[in-house]
Protein backbone atom coordinates (compact mmCIF):
# COMPACT_ATOMS: atom_id res chain seq x y z
CA UNK A 1 0.00 0.00 0.00
CA UNK A 2 2.73 2.26 0.85
CA UNK A 3 3.77 1.84 -2.92
CA UNK A 4 0.99 2.76 -4.28
CA UNK A 5 0.59 6.13 -2.59
CA UNK A 6 4.23 7.61 -3.92
CA UNK A 7 2.44 6.66 -7.61
CA UNK A 8 -0.11 8.98 -7.27
CA UNK A 9 1.75 11.42 -5.36
CA UNK A 10 3.88 11.92 -8.01
CA UNK A 11 1.30 11.48 -10.92
CA UNK A 12 -0.55 14.58 -9.59
CA UNK A 13 2.65 16.58 -9.09
CA UNK A 14 3.51 15.88 -12.94
CA UNK A 15 0.14 16.88 -13.84
CA UNK A 16 0.10 19.70 -11.77
CA UNK A 17 4.17 21.02 -13.06
CA UNK A 18 2.69 20.44 -16.72
CA UNK A 19 -0.67 22.44 -16.39
CA UNK A 20 1.64 24.95 -14.64
CA UNK A 21 4.00 25.08 -17.34
CA UNK A 22 0.96 24.88 -20.30
CA UNK A 23 -0.23 27.87 -18.50
CA UNK A 24 3.03 29.97 -18.32
CA UNK A 25 3.37 29.19 -22.02
CA UNK A 26 3.22 33.03 -24.25
CA UNK A 27 4.93 31.83 -26.98
CA UNK A 28 2.76 33.01 -30.03
CA UNK A 29 1.70 29.95 -33.07
CA UNK A 30 1.52 31.98 -35.60
CA UNK A 31 4.88 32.61 -38.07
CA UNK A 32 6.46 36.36 -38.03
CA UNK A 33 5.12 37.73 -40.78
CA UNK A 34 7.68 40.37 -43.39
CA UNK A 35 4.72 42.04 -44.44
CA UNK A 36 1.34 43.25 -42.97
CA UNK A 37 -1.43 45.30 -44.21
CA UNK A 38 -2.68 47.67 -41.98
CA UNK A 39 -6.02 47.56 -40.12
CA UNK A 40 -6.79 50.07 -36.90
CA UNK A 41 -7.39 46.62 -34.69
CA UNK A 42 -5.53 45.19 -31.43
CA UNK A 43 -4.95 42.37 -34.10
CA UNK A 44 -2.93 44.47 -35.73
CA UNK A 45 -1.13 45.08 -32.88
CA UNK A 46 -0.48 41.26 -32.30
CA UNK A 47 0.24 40.37 -35.64
CA UNK A 48 3.22 43.49 -35.42
CA UNK A 49 4.26 42.55 -32.54
CA UNK A 50 5.10 39.10 -32.98
CA UNK A 51 6.37 40.30 -36.61
CA UNK A 52 9.01 42.83 -34.75
CA UNK A 53 10.17 40.46 -31.96
CA UNK A 54 10.53 37.39 -33.89
CA UNK A 55 11.47 38.19 -37.03
CA UNK A 56 15.30 39.41 -38.14
CA UNK A 57 14.20 40.99 -41.69
CA UNK A 58 12.39 44.53 -42.28
CA UNK A 59 8.75 43.89 -41.38
CA UNK A 60 6.43 46.18 -44.06
CA UNK A 61 3.28 47.40 -43.34
CA UNK A 62 1.30 48.45 -46.45
CA UNK A 63 -2.76 50.18 -46.45
CA UNK A 64 -5.74 49.37 -47.79
CA UNK A 65 -6.42 52.78 -48.37
CA UNK A 66 -4.28 55.62 -49.38
CA UNK A 67 -3.11 56.87 -46.57
CA UNK A 68 -1.22 61.30 -46.69
CA UNK A 69 2.08 61.58 -44.80
CA UNK A 70 -0.23 64.05 -42.70
CA UNK A 71 -3.11 61.41 -41.74
CA UNK A 72 -1.10 58.55 -40.25
CA UNK A 73 -3.38 56.47 -38.42
CA UNK A 74 -2.94 56.85 -34.51
CA UNK A 75 -2.36 52.98 -33.97
CA UNK A 76 0.95 53.08 -36.19
CA UNK A 77 2.14 56.03 -34.98
CA UNK A 78 2.36 54.42 -31.61
CA UNK A 79 4.95 51.93 -33.19
CA UNK A 80 6.51 54.57 -34.39
CA UNK A 81 6.90 56.28 -31.74
CA UNK A 82 8.36 53.56 -29.77
CA UNK A 83 11.35 52.93 -32.18
CA UNK A 84 12.10 56.23 -32.30
CA UNK A 85 12.29 56.84 -28.43
CA UNK A 86 14.25 53.83 -27.94
CA UNK A 87 16.92 55.50 -29.95
CA UNK A 88 16.00 54.34 -33.35
CA UNK A 89 16.10 56.65 -36.65
CA UNK A 90 12.74 57.74 -38.38
CA UNK A 91 13.29 58.56 -42.69
CA UNK A 92 11.14 59.51 -44.71
CA UNK A 93 12.45 58.01 -48.66
CA UNK A 94 10.57 60.21 -51.51
CA UNK A 95 9.04 58.79 -54.77
CA UNK A 96 11.34 57.29 -56.66
CA UNK A 97 13.00 59.76 -59.62
CA UNK A 98 12.01 62.32 -57.48
CA UNK A 99 14.29 65.20 -55.80
CA UNK A 100 14.32 65.09 -51.93
CA UNK A 101 13.08 68.49 -50.52
CA UNK A 102 16.01 70.94 -49.65
CA UNK A 103 14.54 72.24 -46.32
CA UNK A 104 13.40 69.44 -44.21
CA UNK A 105 10.93 71.93 -42.63
CA UNK A 106 8.58 70.97 -45.59
CA UNK A 107 7.68 67.68 -43.85
CA UNK A 108 7.08 69.34 -40.12
CA UNK A 109 3.72 68.01 -40.54
CA UNK A 110 4.39 64.49 -40.82
CA UNK A 111 6.19 64.29 -37.87
CA UNK A 112 3.68 66.75 -35.84
CA UNK A 113 1.54 63.70 -35.53
CA UNK A 114 4.57 61.23 -34.19
CA UNK A 115 5.58 63.84 -32.07
CA UNK A 116 2.08 63.90 -30.99
CA UNK A 117 2.07 60.50 -29.95
CA UNK A 118 5.25 60.40 -28.34
CA UNK A 119 4.16 63.25 -25.67
CA UNK A 120 1.14 60.99 -25.11
CA UNK A 121 3.30 57.74 -24.41
CA UNK A 122 6.57 58.70 -23.14
CA UNK A 123 6.90 56.00 -20.58
CA UNK A 124 3.57 54.87 -20.97
CA UNK A 125 3.29 52.06 -23.63
CA UNK A 126 0.25 50.40 -24.08
CA UNK A 127 1.89 46.99 -24.43
CA UNK A 128 4.63 45.40 -23.49
CA UNK A 129 5.04 43.81 -27.07
CA UNK A 130 4.84 46.73 -28.33
CA UNK A 131 7.95 48.59 -26.84
CA UNK A 132 9.91 44.91 -27.14
CA UNK A 133 9.17 44.90 -30.93
CA UNK A 134 9.69 48.46 -32.21
CA UNK A 135 13.00 49.12 -29.73
CA UNK A 136 15.28 47.70 -31.83
CA UNK A 137 14.23 49.21 -35.13
CA UNK A 138 14.49 52.01 -37.52
CA UNK A 139 11.57 53.31 -39.74
CA UNK A 140 11.69 54.04 -42.93
CA UNK A 141 8.43 56.17 -44.48
CA UNK A 142 8.46 55.09 -47.93
CA UNK A 143 6.35 57.98 -50.07
CA UNK A 144 4.75 58.13 -53.62
CA UNK A 145 2.64 59.82 -55.95
CA UNK A 146 -0.80 58.67 -57.06
CA UNK A 147 -1.37 59.44 -60.77
CA UNK A 148 -3.18 63.02 -59.91
CA UNK A 149 0.73 63.88 -57.97
CA UNK A 150 -0.94 63.60 -54.51
CA UNK A 151 1.67 62.67 -52.22
CA UNK A 152 0.60 59.50 -50.20
CA UNK A 153 2.43 56.64 -47.75
CA UNK A 154 3.63 53.16 -49.45
CA UNK A 155 4.43 51.78 -47.00
CA UNK A 156 6.43 51.66 -43.46
CA UNK A 157 9.80 49.67 -43.25
CA UNK A 158 10.42 48.48 -39.73
CA UNK A 159 14.26 47.55 -40.26
CA UNK A 160 16.14 45.80 -37.65
CA UNK A 161 18.65 48.04 -35.97
CA UNK A 162 22.30 47.96 -36.62
CA UNK A 163 23.88 46.27 -33.31
CA UNK A 164 27.02 48.45 -31.99
CA UNK A 165 29.65 45.71 -32.95
CA UNK A 166 28.44 46.15 -36.07
CA UNK A 167 28.49 49.57 -36.74
CA UNK A 168 32.20 49.21 -35.36
CA UNK A 169 33.09 47.15 -38.10
CA UNK A 170 32.44 49.47 -40.66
Amino acid sequence: MSFILPKKLFLLLALTLAGILLGCQSVSLTPPKDSLTFIDTQKFDTELGNSLVNSKNSVDVDFYNPVTPNQMPPRLEKWIAVAETTGGKVTVSQPPNELAPKDPILLLGLFTGIWQAIKLMSGQYSSYTAEEGAKNRDVNIALARNPQGGLYVQKVIFIPRETFTSREAK
